[in-house]
This record gives C-alpha cells, structure tokens and sequence, in this order.
C-alpha cells in the first residue's frame, strides 16, 4: 500500500454547539478574540443563546444546480454555469421546552399565565403555574443569525477550535415531534434555511458587495491568547 502524507489532526469528531439569536438584536456581533469571547459566546453582550443537546449533532448541506450549454457541433457542453443553490443546516433538537420548539417550529410565543382555550373558563383564562405555547401565524417566521462551534484542526499550537458563522437563517422544512415509549426520546426535527445576509450582520463580503452565506474560521492560536484555550 503506498504511503500517505494525511495529517491526523485534520480528521474531525465532534458534534459542536449551536448558538443562536435574533438577526435584528442591536449590536449583534460574532464572537472574536477579545477577552475569551471566541469560547464562551454565551458572555458576550448581547449574549448568544445556546441551543442545546441534539441527536446526531449539525449538519451544513449545500446544494447546486448546474445547466450546460450545448452547441449543434459539440456532443460535450462547452460550459456549464450555476443557475440555482440552497445552503441548509440540519439536525435535530434533544430538548423539547418551549423554547425549543419555538426554534424548531420557525415561530410562535409562549406566555405564562394562560391555561389557553377550553379549559377552566375559556379561552386565555388566567391559571398560575401554566404556559401556553401557540404556533407563527401562517405568513409569520423568525430570522436567525447562527453560530456553529466545533473542534477544528489543530494547529502547531494544539489549539483546535471551528467556528461557522452564518448571518441570515430561516428554520423551514417540515415539523415532527413524536412521543413513543422508551427508550425512544421526543425529539424535533429542524432544518435552517441559509439566506443572502444584509448589513445588520454579516461575514464580509467579495469585491462586487455580495454578502457571504456563511464563513468557517479555525483559531489556531497558542493555549491562553487569542481568545481560545481549548486543548
């Protein structure tokens, strides 16, 4: 078998965490190396919020259609050109709070208090103790700006920590929440749709103003600067 020059610190495991906010919260910012923000997202201000436990972790999928141009005098297309792409993240929710099929939904609110409709005076009647969890209206959704972070690969230093940034996300695809008996968990299926980010927040852009979908960054920093300390 012929040898290989593979490095072993470029091959990956790990599921990552995933944070989450508003995309309109004023003075959003992803984390950078000040101050250990790179690690602990959820200190910033304003705050990044964690999404909690998955099943099989996150998956970033990203599809392309291609059209080729045929001529009479070619059998071969003499080019292809990129007439469509859909970027997603994909995985599914642990936890089944409020909060997270919130997230899994695209939408809705949950208000304390209200014991909702048909029960113990009608609907929205006042009960201690009670949160009612109602879905987005039809035409209503959240928009996200979302943050990956993951072991990466290590660099000279030891450091190995990946983040993926993406500006603008939509939690679309179909919803599933199934409740069977053990050992089985109720979990939420939930796909993120990638969208063109504006300048609320954003990963940069190329040399014609289009605004990236996502980015991906790898501190290779050594233990204790740059903001990262992992092993």
């Amino acid at each position: 078998m012929p040898a290989t020059n593979g490095s072993i610190s470029e091959v990956l495991i790990g599921t990552g965490v995933l944070y989450l906010k508003d995309r309109t919260t004023a003075s959003l910012a992803f984390p950078t190396d000040a101050s250990g923000a790179f690690d602990t997202p959820t200190a910033m201000t304003p705050a990044w919020e964690e999404v909690g436990y998955s099943e099989d972790g996150w998956t970033l999928e990203m599809d392309k259609t291609f059209e080729d141009i045929m001529v009479a005098e070619e059998v071969d297309p003499i080019k292809t050109i990129k007439t469509a792409q859909e970027v997603r993240l994909t995985g599914e929710l642990s936890q089944a709070s409020h909060d997270k099929l919130i997230i899994a939904l695209g939408g809705g609110s949950a208000t304390s208090g209200k014991l909702g409709s048909g029960l113990n005076g009608g609907a929205g009647a006042t009960a201690s103790g009670y949160t009612t969890l109602v879905p987005p209206t039809s035409s209503a959704f959240n928009e996200y700006a979302m943050l990956l972070v993951a072991d990466g690969p290590k660099g000279t230093n030891g450091v190995a920590t990946r983040h993926v940034r993406i500006p603008r996300a939509v939690s679309t695809g179909s919803f599933a929440m199934q409740h069977a008996k053990a050992p089985q968990k109720v979990v939420l299926s939930t796909e993120f749709k990638i969208l063109v980010p504006d300048t609320t927040i954003n990963v940069g852009s190329d040399s014609n103003g289009y605004f990236f979908l996502f980015d991906i960054v790898d501190n290779t920093n050594a233990a204790g600067s740059g903001g990262s300390s992992n092993p």
